[in-house]
């Protein structure tokens, strides 16, 4: 869909028509590269490269369908055929869609239903269903994290929860787990705050969750072996237990929002705050008069019954609460949380991982089954610079046939 301007003299028409010029400018730019490659092959002594045609290749590319002409030649030395222009840019052989692309279809695929992104990826072309789904299902993604995360004498907090997915081959939803590990937070306004030092990470298996969190907790964040770090969440049994499948120490400290919303949902008159909740009359209070047929309420009673000091970290300086049920709001796809649709685990994970990419604003690469990058040629001095400065470039598109193809002909070396 284009939006039409109301007035051709417009800023909207200004940015239409710049657009159509980054294309021209892409393609006139992979030309130029590709004539630069040419000179040296004419002017290489040992006529390693053998010219054979020009060919046409068209790439899918979020800017639009970029079209650009480049030489194919005969290698001497190897006995191939070799596009040297598309070998030097590492693009591999019967590849339509850019990378940058791909990674905006997984983005929108987090979104919207397949057939959506279809039609959301640019102006000038539509996808089908299947190859958005055929697109995801060849790609493997992984996230390129910073090596070390220098988070000085701040205490290090993971969060953990879930939410409910539509699986394939499964009539009720699944769970899929979300975690948060950060050190220190900064506050914004009075209602919003930053948390700092911030790593996403996701898993449909508690298992391999584990692994992700322990090799962060010990590679990137420094944890030390008797460091204590705190584990927070809702009052759900896996997450209470899940301080005991970490390398380090850990204390479980149960999500304010969850403790506080039992209370009030069984006594709403009843005033709560963090003193309250350690205090010994209080808590006795509470297991008289919360309701054990409540789950949360239950959870609650079992966690004071076992633990009366469970709430002492609350008036911990050093704990700065847990808001893991936000970052599954912010973070992931409010599409998984429709009952409609159905994922395999294996997209769920990389449709996750492009979110939390996005969050922690962190690189991302991506492969296919068929997007091998070729063995670089050696051609010598001749190197494309992507810093220099493109030269100046003849438009032929309003010259008359003859003209244009004189220097047509002088373009690709048609001479």
């Amino acid at each position: 869909m284009t939006i039409l301007p109301l007035k051709t003299e417009t800023f909207d028409a200004i940015l239409i028509n710049c657009q159509k010029y980054a294309k021209d400018f892409i393609v006139q730019r992979l030309e130029y590269y590709d004539r630069d490659i040419y000179r040296w092959v004419m002017d290489d002594p040992k006529r390693r490269f053998k010219l054979i045609r020009i060919d046409e290749r068209t790439i899918l590319t979020t800017l639009g369908i970029i079209k650009y002409k480049r030489r194919y030649y005969y290698d001497d030395v190897t006995g191939k055929t070799v596009y040297l222009l598309d070998n030097q840019l590492k693009i591999p052989g019967h590849v339509r869609m850019s990378n940058e692309l791909i990674i905006k279809i997984l983005d929108l695929a987090s979104t919207m239903t397949y057939k959506e992104v279809g039609k959301h990826l640019s102006n000038e072309f539509e996808l089908s269903k299947f190859t958005i789904w055929k697109t995801i299902k060849d790609t493997s993604v992984e996230a390129i994290y910073d090596p070390i995360i220098n988070r000085g004498n701040l205490k290090v907090h993971m969060q953990i929860d879930e939410k409910y997915i539509g699986m394939v081959n499964s009539k009720n939803k699944k769970r899929y787990y979300t975690a948060t590990i950060f050190a220190g937070k900064r506050q914004i306004s009075t209602k919003s705050s930053k948390l700092l030092n911030k790593t996403v990470l996701s898993s449909s298996t508690l298992q391999k969750l584990k692994k992700k969190i322990n090799f962060h907790l010990k590679k990137r964040y420094r944890v030390r072996y008797d460091e204590e770090i705190f584990v927070s969440g809702d009052m759900a049994l896996y997450i209470q237990n899940f301080k005991d499948h970490l390398y380090c120490r850990s204390k479980y400290v149960p999500d304010k929002f969850h403790v506080y919303k039992a209370i009030k949902d069984d006594i709403p008159d009843l005033e709560v705050d963090d003193y309250s909740l350690n205090d010994t009359k209080y808590q006795k209070y509470l297991l008289k008069h919360l309701n054990e047929e409540n789950p949360n309420s239950k959870k609650l009673i079992n966690l004071l019954t076992e633990s009366p000091e469970i709430f002492k970290t609350y008036l911990d300086v050093d704990y700065l609460g847990c808001s893991q049920e936000g970052q599954n709001s912010h973070v992931y796809a409010p599409r998984f949380g429709k009952y409609a649709n159905r994922f395999c685990q294996d997209t769920i994970e990389k449709l996750s991982l492009i979110r939390e990419a996005i969050a922690m604003n962190i690189n991302i690469k991506i492969a296919t089954q068929n997007r091998e990058e070729p063995e670089l040629l050696d051609i010598g001095y001749c190197t494309i610079d992507l810093s220099e400065s493109l030269r100046m470039y003849l438009d032929t598109r309003e010259m008359k046939y003859e003209t244009r193809k004189l220097f047509e002909n002088i373009r690709y070396g048609r001479w």
